[in-house]
């Protein structure tokens, strides 16, 4: 049975992929207002990954 701290580090490879997603997505957005909801996603989940980041097992 895996342990948490693999499911925390796929997690960590979702998110990233997901940030990696969104940055082109923003890169493409054209609308001011699709622009700060897109950026602030990203923020969001960087929020996570650094939250994550500190996880020991």
């Amino acid at each position: 049975m895996p342990k948490a701290k693999q499911y925390v580090d796929q997690s960590m490879s979702s998110v990233q992929s997901t940030v990696d997603t969104l940055q082109q997505a923003l890169s493409n957005a054209e609308k001011p207002d699709n622009k700060n909801k897109i950026q602030q996603a990203i923020n969001s989940l960087n929020e996570v990954q650094e939250q994550l980041s500190g996880y020991q097992d």
